[in-house]
């Protein structure tokens, strides 16, 4: 069989294997798959076919189009169109695996240490070393939130434009630098001035490193492999603890603990810059790890993926398209209540901690196993969420575990049970926030539109971290009754707000399903707008 250069996008005739299934037919194995992206392609097809056939079959033959068999088989490699399951699929994949992943597990690692490592400063004196007083360290930390969450919106562009490898070297050198530099501040202005800095450079790297899983992998292998990333910021808030631990022990030394912890920590980073500027290529067909042949086959799995297209420019249009769409305002509005706890754990933990009873060399280490217990259960939830094909169910769940460990928190004065009521909130912290996000930009299609909609979602998540620096009062512990209370409260919301959006995925997928079925009785082509991406009648939003 000879396969030629394939024309996106035309709406003609169907092919599954060598049977024609007819103009604008759809085989049932398809029209009820929830999770099925259709692309129209118009590709010539022969089969000892004379090319200058002028009989009804040979036109029929020139007009032949295939669908995205990323889920379905109906795309083998026996027609050389790439698929999830075609053999030069998995064999990207596992260079990609081995490659890149890594690299954004260290980057997300590196950008997680540095950002909450002031949580660690503060139990090593660093509010006594610069004579902090009242709310100052609290103002500290919501500052980085105010300059993070503006630069949420930019990184989600940002990747495309300047490419991933100079942008991803540029904040981890930057960021790296800043938190060397905290080392040696003397003051309150000082702190605050850098800790505005670090977030600029720290807001760029979750929703770049989000955006490109969203570009390299398809929508059902995209969980598992966030799964290792956001493990590593769970990893890294235990590592944190061990850092922390270490720099305490450190004797004669006019540096005090806490500005150890900065140092070390900054250096790491910057030490890691080459391997993002070596590493990487700005384009991922471009990666050294790819040969001619495996170069040529990322190119047509573009066109398979439905959710980017390396020719596409930016576009304001994209931008209003999810400004306007309520379901990415609704899946932000959840990953504020979600977010809450998040933020507010992974700086004020090692606080609550130390507010047991513990010791605050005891308190580092004892951040450890809370944060390695919730990477095995993130990563045991992002498999099966791939597996199924699910996000709702999992994100519903996570919350419900924060809400019970917050209770648990909450509602006792035992030490014990208490430490008990953290390792179970921390399970949920992290599946909630990840797949929540995992689930917004596998339901948008264009880049750009999705770009903007991730940029909004982590806005506001992102948002919540000026909330979570104020709620903690250091006159309420050992219980820290209002900032865990407000957690518990939003963390009802944010299953609420999820429900919500669940329906109107819901909702959209019947009507595409109602679109798709006239279609078929009347024998009308399925309308498809190139602009509209995701809501195209085609394209069928995960649960």
């Amino acid at each position: 069989m000879l396969n030629l250069k394939i024309e996106p996008y035309e709406n003609v005739l169907f092919q599954k294997g060598n049977t024609i299934v007819g103009e604008s037919q759809l085989p049932n194995s398809m029209d009820s798959d929830n999770d099925t992206n259709l692309h129209y392609r118009k590709t010539i097809q022969f089969d000892n076919t004379d090319l200058n056939s002028d009989d009804d079959d040979g036109k029929k033959k020139e007009s032949y189009s295939v669908y995205e068999a990323g889920i379905l088989s109906t795309a083998t490699d026996e027609d050389g169109i790439p698929s999830a399951t075609h053999p030069m699929e998995k064999q990207i994949l596992k260079k990609m695996d081995m490659f890149l992943i890594p690299l954004m597990c260290l980057l997300y690692f590196l950008s997680n240490l540095d950002k909450s490592n002031i949580g660690n400063a503060e139990i090593a004196g660093l509010s006594k070393s610069l004579n902090l007083k009242g709310r100052e360290y609290n103002t500290c930390v919501t500052v980085f939130y105010g300059s993070y969450i503006v630069f949420d919106p930019i990184g989600t562009n940002l990747l495309k434009i300047i490419g991933p490898k100079y942008l991803m070297t540029i904040c981890l050198l930057s960021f790296g630098l800043i938190s060397l530099c905290t080392a040696w501040c003397k003051s309150f202005g000082g702190l605050v001035a850098v800790r505005v800095l670090l977030g600029c450079m720290e807001g760029i790297i979750y929703p770049a490193i989000n955006m490109y899983l969203s570009v390299c992998y398809r929508r059902e292998q995209y969980a598992k492999r966030f799964a290792y990333v956001f493990s590593a910021a769970c990893l890294s808030s235990s590592f944190g603890g061990l850092i922390s631990y270490g720099c305490s022990k450190i004797k004669g030394s006019h540096l005090a603990a806490w500005q150890y912890i900065f140092i070390v920590e900054g250096a790491i980073s910057i030490g890691c810059t080459p391997l993002y500027f070596f590493g990487m290529a700005k384009d991922l067909e471009n990666s050294w790890f790819f040969n001619k042949e495996e170069k040529e086959y990322v190119m047509e799995r573009y066109k398979t993926m439905n959710t980017f297209n390396p020719e596409e420019k930016f576009d304001w249009e994209q931008v209003w398209f999810a400004i306007k769409d309520i379901k990415t305002w609704v899946s932000a509005v959840a990953l504020f209540g979600i977010d809450l706890t998040t933020f507010g754990l992974t700086v004020f933990l090692p606080i609550i901690i130390t507010s047991l009873g513990f010791t605050n060399v005891r308190a580092q280490l004892m951040t450890v196993p809370v944060y390695f217990l919730t990477a095995i259960v993130f990563f045991i939830c992002a498999n099966l969420s791939d597996r199924l094909k699910l996000r709702s169910p999992f994100i519903v769940g996570a919350c419900l575990t924060t809400i019970i460990g917050l209770a648990i928190v909450l509602g006792s004065q035992i030490h014990g049970v208490r430490y008990f009521g953290v390792y179970i909130l921390c399970m949920g912290i992290y599946v909630n926030a990840a797949v929540n996000c995992l689930w917004l930009s596998g339901n948008v299609g264009n880049y750009f539109k999705r770009a903007t909609a991730l940029g909004i979602n982590l806005f506001l998540g992102s948002g919540s971290g000026l909330v979570a620096g104020q709620i903690f009062f250091a006159k309420e512990k050992p219980r820290y009754i209002t900032g865990l209370s407000i957690c518990l409260a939003f963390q009802v919301l944010s299953i609420i707000m999820t429900l919500l959006q669940l329906f109107l995925y819901m909702w959209e997928n019947k009507k595409k399903d109602a679109i798709t079925k006239r279609c078929n009785e009347t024998g009308e082509p399925i309308p498809y707008d190139d602009k509209l991406s995701d809501k195209n009648p085609q394209f069928k939003y995960m649960y």
